[in-house]
């Protein structure tokens, strides 16, 4: 049999668990907006109430850091490019799942680039499609809302941030290289 078919297939997300994407959104928020925010004050993921914007603001600041500031988004953890690939050595095929639009796409790629992080696949959702219609068997992400079709065998491991605390998950890592003391 085939080495890659006999691989499981741990599918990771992008924004805050491989790229620490809101602590440029604060600083960014914060010269609009003259305050002093930080990724910790982000304790839910209706940032629109939390700091009473409108949705198109949130968006239009997340677009601007993937179009203008990418690569000043720091990687959630140091050597991450070399966290990955030593779960690829382990054994696992690499999947990089993330929900964002067409624009930040040659972005996304010269940041995992900058950052030296290895995939299989790399699998960009533009539409309300949930992440479990996509094929792998284990999911690392910090979007609660992503583990709610999420059925046995697949496995779901949430990426703790301040947003998701309050969400009740038996499965939870602070950083990425604590998945291979789980699975």
């Amino acid at each position: 049999m085939n080495e890659l078919a006999t691989r499981r297939t741990l599918a990771i997300d992008l924004d805050s668990v491989l790229a620490d994407t809101m602590i440029i959104w604060a600083e960014e928020f914060n010269k609009r907006n003259d305050s002093s925010i930080t990724k910790d004050n982000i304790t839910s993921w209706d940032i629109s109430k939390i700091f009473d914007i409108s949705i198109t603001e949130v968006s239009d600041i997340f677009t601007y850091i993937w179009d203008k500031r990418w690569g000043d988004i720091p990687a959630t953890e140091p050597s991450i490019g070399q966290i990955v690939s030593n779960l690829h050595n382990k054994g696992f095929r690499i999947s990089i799942l993330t929900k964002r639009y067409r624009s930040s796409v040659s972005n996304v790629i010269n940041w995992l680039d900058l950052h030296k992080i290895h995939c299989d696949d790399l699998l960009f959702v533009y539409d309300d499609a949930p992440k479990t219609a996509y094929p792998f068997d284990i999911l690392v992400d910090d979007a609660p809302i992503n583990f709610s079709d999420l059925s046995h065998p697949r496995i779901g491991i949430l990426f703790n941030q301040p947003w998701n605390k309050n969400f009740s998950w038996p499965v939870r890592i602070d950083n990425l290289s604590q998945i291979i003391n789980i699975i």
